[in-house]
């Protein structure tokens, strides 16, 4: 429901945003003049059941009313005031500008005020409604063109999936582009060639008894790494019972500069890494601190700190730490994105001085702990360099002049910590104080040589973190996508996370093949990336829609009709041949891509049904940990293990005629019902172990709230 925070008939003047949350928030600003309400997001929008797009009269959208919004609109419409003004207080960016454009359109106002602010706190709203603009035609011309092209590629593009591939499948402008990276970074791990090296280290013992290890770095001026076990033992037999003679010592003072303030790609990517945070929780929880009024908004590519926030660091900060940790001038960021302008401050707290108390009352702890990174990321940012000396000490064999082999050791001392007092330091080497009394020409008598035999590793897969970091280098999407990038791919089945790595299925593998196959323009980085430049282009007037879209849309639709015409879905969904024969007819099967994976088909589909599952891996699973259904609940047949979009289960074998399931429950049982466990995935998810009897009973492992009862 929209939100209506008062029955006054008394006002003067209708604000209207776009969220319940917001307009509750501003509620508590703006005085009896005025009635807050809310349109609960787009009140209308391109249809679902078809293409809503008109390509023969200049690619205009056919937006219909979304369903439940027309008594919205009617109240709203109820709610405009006879002599007073309306204002349209949507979020600053192209999807906020669209929204209040619509609203504007279906309440039929002549001259509604444009209001943006980029925090919810009283001195900027009032500071906005006594100032007030115009609807930006620019940006809504630009937010039109990003939902109808990639309307446009979706729906006309996964048409030819379904023909091509099967039923179902789907395709998009920059998710499309995100699965190839997935999928290219998995076939470079799959390529990859482990290779044998060795690490020398020497372990050492000064005149005071005290012990170092020294790494081996370089060969005759080089740098050395031993590629084998005999390579090793010559470096060994060749230094044999020499002592060691310190060569160099040199100490260096360095400066470490504080990081910017968070965007809203820097803020996904440290949620990640040290909260556990997938994309869309963190924009989740952001869009709730926003919407109370706690941080500013959570959408932006900018890194720039107004001056207000500025001060107001430097206070605290001196107050709380002191004035050396203020620098002589405040640190200004350079914006590394092209065309940062989705608002016009990086993210912070609006209040630094905030109890964190009022945040876990409103929104839990997992709130707090995102507000915590957003409030040290931009303190930190504007304190004092860290100071640091690094030292580093060269050594070499005394009885050995020819091959020379260098070996070294070091670290690092802090000598001021500050932006590292706010946002957490590193600890200094634990062997610094031993290395700083090495002096140039000491002799180190060698206790062992430490050897360890070890393997180049394969590049890692993405996390959301640095897969959303890639995206940002590419120029591939902007704030407000990255979230909806990920969830979409994983949402259509087309990777799966083991732990924070994301990996492709095979389907998704399938579907960017044939992309990369018959459309690479399309999946192409550089080409996507100069979409989006397009779109900047529409938003800063100097670039027109149909243009744009006219040139995109024939494009696509030539690749499509040369795709239709020259692809055999076969060639597609049949990956290769196999050695087993056909359980119904004794012929030839392959290997076969389907819904939920690879299985084996009979070459003679479909005039021969005969198939068996591949993908299973019975032969693989832990019993021990896993319960085996021993027959069908239905029909009383032998059951098999299959992978579906949500992970393994247990199928009748004799599907489609049955269609007995049973999910791939625990051996362990419930202490409260005695059920079989199963292991879950929360919204975010994590994966934990509850009743397969839920909701019934609602036991989880390991949860506080079962342990009290």
């Amino acid at each position: 429901m929209y939100f209506e925070p008062m029955a006054n008939k008394t006002y003067k003047n209708l604000l209207i945003v776009e969220s319940p949350s917001k307009a509750k928030t501003i509620n508590k600003y703006l005085g009896s003049d005025f009635k807050v309400m809310a349109t609960v997001g787009h009140i209308i929008d391109l249809p679902k059941s078809n293409l809503g797009v008109d390509v023969e009269n200049n690619y205009e959208p056919q937006l219909d009313t979304i369903y439940g919004k027309g008594k919205v609109v009617k109240e709203l419409k109820k709610a405009i005031p006879k002599e007073g003004d309306v204002y349209l207080a949507m979020d600053p960016d192209r999807e906020g500008e669209a929204i209040a454009y619509h609203t504007s359109v279906e309440l039929s106002l002549k001259k509604p005020k444009r209001v943006t602010f980029h925090e919810i706190t009283e001195e900027a709203v009032k500071k906005a409604v006594a100032n007030p603009g115009e609807i930006n035609m620019n940006l809504v011309e630009a937010q039109k063109a990003r939902r109808v092209l990639d309307r446009l590629v979706g729906y006309k593009l996964s048409e030819l999936i379904w023909k091509k591939i099967w039923y179902g499948l789907s395709a998009g402008r920059v998710q499309s582009v995100a699965l190839r990276l997935v999928v290219e970074k998995e076939e470079e791990r799959e390529a990859f060639k482990k290779e044998e090296y060795w690490e020398v280290s020497v372990k050492l013992k000064d005149s005071d008894k005290n012990i170092v290890i020294a790494k081996l770095s370089t060969k005759e001026g080089k740098k050395y790494i031993p590629k084998n076990e005999n390579e090793v033992k010559d470096i060994l037999e060749g230094i044999g019972d020499s002592k060691f003679l310190v060569k160099e010592v040199t100490v260096k003072k360095k400066s470490k500069h504080a990081y910017p303030p968070f965007t809203t790609s820097t803020l996904q990517q440290s949620a990640n890494t040290i909260l556990g945070y997938t994309s869309k929780r963190t924009m989740s929880i952001a869009q709730a601190l926003y919407q109370s009024g706690y941080i500013t908004y959570m959408r932006t590519d900018s890194v720039y700190l107004a001056k207000k926030a500025i001060d107001q660091i430097k206070k605290l900060v001196e107050d709380k730490y002191g004035k050396e940790y203020i620098p002589q001038k405040p640190n200004y960021y350079k914006n590394k994105v092209k065309n940062a302008q989705e608002a016009h401050e990086a993210i912070r707290p609006t209040d630094f001085s905030l109890d964190l108390s009022q945040i876990e009352k409103e929104h839990g702890k997992a709130a707090v702990m995102l507000y915590e990174l957003i409030w040290k990321r931009a303190v930190s940012s504007q304190m004092s360099n860290k100071e640091v000396e690094v030292l580093k000490v060269s050594l070499k064999p005394k009885d050995l002049d020819k091959p020379e082999y260098i070996f070294t050791l070091g670290g690092e001392r802090t000598l001021f910590d500050g932006f590292r007092r706010v946002l957490g330091n590193k600890k200094d080497a634990d062997d610094l104080q031993e290395i700083s009394k090495l002096r140039r020409g000491d002799e180190l008598e060698k206790v062992e040589f430490v050897n360890e035999q070890k393997f180049t590793q394969p590049p890692a897969r993405y996390t959301e973190a640095s897969l959303i970091k890639k995206l940002e280098e590419l120029g591939i999407g902007r704030p407000s996508t990255y979230s909806s990038i990920i969830s979409t791919i994983r949402g259509r089945g087309y990777v799966e996370f083991e732990a924070k790595a994301i990996f492709p299925t095979d389907i998704g593998r399938v579907v960017t093949n044939f992309l990369r196959g018959n459309f690479k323009r399309l999946v192409d980085y550089k080409y996507t990336a100069k979409v989006e430049d397009d779109l900047d282009d529409i938003a800063l007037g100097k670039k027109e829609y149909v243009p744009v879209i006219d040139k995109e849309y024939k494009s696509l639709m030539e690749n499509i009709k040369k795709a239709d015409k020259e692809v055999n879905k076969e060639d597609v969904v049949i990956l290769g041949k196999s050695d087993e024969k056909c359980p119904e007819c004794g012929g030839e099967m392959v290997v076969r891509i389907g819904r939920y994976g690879k299985f084996l088909s009979c070459a003679r589909f479909p005039e021969c049904k005969g198939m068996r599952d591949l993908n299973g891996q019975e032969d693989s699973l832990d019993y021990g940990k896993y319960f085996k259904p021993e027959k069908c609940p239905k029909c009383g047949a032998k059951m098999v293990l299959k992978n579906g979009k949500y992970g393994k289960f247990w199928a009748c074998e004799k599907y489609p005629e049955c269609k007995g399931i049973v999910p791939l429950l625990l051996n362990e049982k419930c202490p409260k019902c005695g059920n079989h466990l199963v292991e879950r995935k929360s919204k975010w998810g994590k994966t934990f172990i509850g009743c397969s009897n839920y909701p019934n009973c609602t036991y989880i492992k390991g949860s506080k709230n079962n342990e009290q009862t």
